[in-house]
This record gives C-alpha cells, sequence and structure tokens, in this order.
C-alpha cells in the first residue's frame, strides 16, 4: 500500500497553498481546509498499509517490488507537486494586480 504514498506530495502542497492564503488576507477557513485534507489522506495511507501488512501471505518480492515503484512515484511526484505549487503561486500573484 505504499503506492497511495505516491500522491501525498501533491496533497502536501496544499498546505503551502492555504499559508499563501493567509498571507493574502483570505482567512484561516482556506488554511484549516489545506490542512485537513493531507492528514485524511495520510490516516487513509496509514490504515491500507496496516491492512496491507496484515495479510500474511504477500510474498517477500512483491513487497520488494512495491517498495521500488513507491520510490519511483516519489521521484516524479514531489518536483511536480512543487512545480504545481509554484504554478498556482504564479497564477495567484498575477491576479493580484
Amino acid at each position: 500500500m505504499k503506492l497511495w504514498a505516491g500522491i501525498l506530495p501533491f496533497v502536501a502542497s496544499w498546505p503551502l497553498d492555504g499559508i499563501v492564503q493567509v498571507f493574502r488576507h483570505n482567512g484561516l477557513k482556506l488554511f484549516e481546509m489545506a490542512l485537513g485534507f493531507p492528514v485524511l489522506v495520510a490516516g487513509a495511507g496509514y490504515v491500507a498499509q496496516q491492512y496491507g501488512m496484515g495479510a500474511s501471505d504477500v510474498p517477500t518480492a512483491s513487497i520488494v517490488r512495491m517498495t521500488s515503484l513507491a520510490q519511483t512515484f516519489f521521484m516524479f511526484t514531489i518536483p511536480l507537486s512543487l512545480i504545481g505549487f509554484g504554478a498556482s503561486t504564479i497564477k495567484l500573484l498575477i491576479s493580484s494586480r
């Protein structure tokens, strides 16, 4: 279930957007919503991981392959989420002028 963590960098970029909204004086509601969703995704990922680890009939080779695939996802999702955050911040700055 480590594949679930592949979307976590995208979800983790939302609090950064929430911080930008606070600095733009749009209130704390957007920031609180931006904090709540990553917690929800991380919790669901944790539950899925615990459920997957409880399955005793999973071969070790499958676990190794899933770990390798999760690391590959992280290699791409972290830079993409940073690019997405940068693009949304630039869009916000341009629209405020």
